[in-house]
């Protein structure tokens, strides 16, 4: 299907071949998209002349229930895929934010979206054991899984991890998954940022196995802490963690929650004229990352929150102001985090907040091997252009401009 868009034209394949078709007989810089729930996430893609969107590669390949494996089209959203698995009482062990907006399987590979159970199942990464990839040449390249091509002994499914379109087009992936727990509990405390650190690392060297910590700037501090699995054994912890929670916690099953969870989602959440950043860092660094992004805000002037998963080190700051204050604000607490060894990302933001801030500030002492490898994957530099910024100089710049 074919469609005129204002970033170019719109191409809907609706097989690999098609897509390697499509790629081999087209020219030009070339977009990915899915659901397009993270379109703005690290530098916006240069003027696209194709858009590959992935909505006719929504199909259920193969589910092998004995093996706990499922193979998908990259266009299958997620929210899709664990309506059909539960009910074979199966799961892709994974909820990150975006699912409920449509956030396809290839989408959250592509852009390393994962979620708080991340704590006890793994990244996407850790899940996926097969992709296909179409190179912008039309190249079908496949590794993991079984093998028909894999490319110069690269592992695709991590390379593809966090890519962010600039390698290929994800178009079928290949995922190992879990049974779906029969219970499920959730204990909440009230605890401002630097207790809560103390609790989430607790909890996760515990013999508790806790399959998600998160915490909230609401009402000065909530933790959540979520248990999963049999009915007695989600139970048994119950006595342990009402104890190491202390005064003021509570224990929710059922539609309270899920309220629970859906409170913190929205923390993380963009809403209009908000900027949405991710970081990353050392889990007992995660109070002195708070208290960074404080101390930015108060320096430009503008109002921020914090959200943090903090037995991983996984954070989400929201800046609200002016559009050049917030540019202010996200480049000095971008430099206080990479300062403590941390990463920041950004996320959702207007589009006046880009004229006062570089997307992706220094590239990572790896740009070298980032920079040979999409070379050899794309060497015309096709694929999203300006999506990594000045980390992948575009085909006509050279090495220079980019360091």
């Amino acid at each position: 299907m074919t469609q005129t868009h204002g970033t170019g034209v719109v191409e809907r394949p609706g097989s690999v071949a098609e897509a390697a078709e499509l790629l081999r007989g087209s020219t030009g810089p070339v977009v990915f998209r899915g659901a397009g729930t993270k379109q703005a996430w690290a530098g916006r893609p240069d003027q696209a002349a194709l858009v590959v969107e992935t909505g006719g590669l929504a199909q259920v390949l193969a589910h092998n229930p004995s093996d706990m494996t499922v193979a998908v089209g990259a266009g299958l959203p997620l929210r899709d895929l664990q309506t059909l698995l539960g009910g074979a009482g199966q799961w892709l062990a994974l909820d990150p934010d975006t699912e409920a907006a449509g956030a396809t399987v290839g989408g959250l590979l592509a852009t390393g979206d994962s979620g708080p159970r991340r704590l006890r199942y793994g990244a996407l990464r850790d899940l996926v054991i097969g992709v296909t990839l179409v190179l912008s040449d039309g190249l079908v390249a496949r590794g993991g899984g079984t093998v028909i091509k894999n490319v110069a002994g690269y592992d695709l499914p991590k390379l593809l991890y966090g890519s962010l379109g600039t390698l290929g087009l994800v178009a079928e992936v290949v995922l190992r998954l879990h049974p779906l727990p029969s219970a499920s509990a959730t204990v909440t405390a009230p605890v401002p940022i630097g207790p809560a650190v103390d609790l989430a690392l607790r909890l996760r060297a515990s013999a508790l196995e806790p399959a998600a910590v998160d915490w909230a700037d609401v009402d000065g501090g909530l933790l959540a802490v979520r248990f999963e699995g049999t009915e007695d054994g989600v139970a048994a912890r119950r006595p342990a963690v009402l104890d190491l929670l202390g005064a003021g916690a509570g224990w929710h099953t059922g539609s309270a929650e899920d309220d629970v969870w859906l409170r913190l989602v929205g923390e993380r959440r963009a809403e209009d004229g908000t900027t949405v950043v991710g970081a990353g860092s050392r889990p007992s660094a995660t109070a002195d990352v708070a208290r960074a992004l404080v101390q930015a805000g108060e320096a430009s002037g503008v109002r921020t929150r914090f959200a943090s998963q903090p037995a991983l080190g996984l954070h989400t700051a929201r800046f609200d102001g002016a559009p050049a204050a917030v540019g202010s604000a996200v480049t000095d607490w971008r430099e206080r985090v990479q300062a403590q060894g941390g990463t920041v990302l950004l996320r959702d933001r207007p589009a006046a907040v880009d004229g006062g801030l570089d997307a992706l500030g220094p590239p990572p002492s790896s740009v070298s091997l980032l920079r040979d490898l999409h070379r050899r994957l794309d060497p015309q530099g096709r694929c999203a252009p300006g999506r990594l910024g000045s980390w992948l100089p575009s085909p006509t710049a050279g090495e220079d401009s980019a360091t």
